[in-house]
């Protein structure tokens, strides 16, 4: 019996707001332990694929299967579930303004456990140690500058056991030192199976962690081995 597939798109067309084309007609698969680099002729493109995996762009036509259940964007309320196995990492990530670093860490936490009476776990507050933002939990995300709220982003999206991690040219927005230590949390994430999706333009992060790429040239997407 065949392996479903973590995700399939079939028959998928996808267009950013604003821009003139879009990605047309393509299928696609991701397995479960399949970490795969993206190589595309426009950064649009790039971006707009990992924001439909990430079902943050819906498509013009097509269907979107996750573990064989086909998505209903009929009522983004149906995606909630889908969402939460998904870690997107991203220049237009955001957290909640009007809560601290905390409780942006733990709103997920506080909506599926229905309770508040619960802490960040050793886990993320080791991450949050190791990346320079232990004493920056109580503060407004509005008081973090800008490479430490793409630090504090990128721990929640890693540390809510997603299923999937899409990733958005993490060298541009972490700075380098933090970014060593990105590279050494996904080499402990690839051999447990960690199973993703990046857009880098950091050779040693390709030649580390991709097992497959995905070609997006001209409009159209292909998937070959490395």
């Amino acid at each position: 019996m065949s392996k479903v597939s973590l995700i399939e798109l079939s028959d998928y067309s996808i267009i950013i707001d604003g821009a003139k084309e879009g990605i047309n007609d393509f299928y696609f698969t991701l397995a479960p332990g399949d970490v795969c680099s993206i190589d595309a002729d426009l950064q649009d493109d790039a971006y707009g694929f990992l924001k439909a995996l990430a079902t943050l762009i819906y498509p013009l036509k097509g269907i979107y299967r996750y573990n064989g259940e086909k998505l209903d964007f009929s009522d983004y309320r149906n995606l909630l579930s889908t969402k939460r196995k998904i870690g997107y990492i991203a220049y237009d990530a955001a957290m909640i303004s009007n809560l601290t670093v905390r409780q942006n860490l733990l709103l997920e936490r506080f909506f599926f456990e229905n309770r508040l009476d619960i802490d960040l776990t050793e886990t993320v507050k080791e991450m949050c140690d190791n990346f320079g933002l232990i004493d920056k939990l109580d503060v407004s995300p509005t008081q973090l500058n800008s490479i430490d709220l793409q630090m504090a982003i990128s721990i929640r999206e890693l540390t809510k056991s997603p299923e999937v991690i899409l990733l958005d040219r993490p060298e541009d927005f972490i700075g380098h030192a933090r970014f060593d230590r990105l590279f050494r949390f996904f080499q402990k994430m690839v051999k447990k199976g960690m199973t993703a999706v990046f857009n880098s333009y950091n050779t040693e992060f390709i030649d580390e962690f991709a097992t497959r790429k995905i070609v997006i040239h001209d409009h159209g997407l292909t998937s070959v081995l490395p």
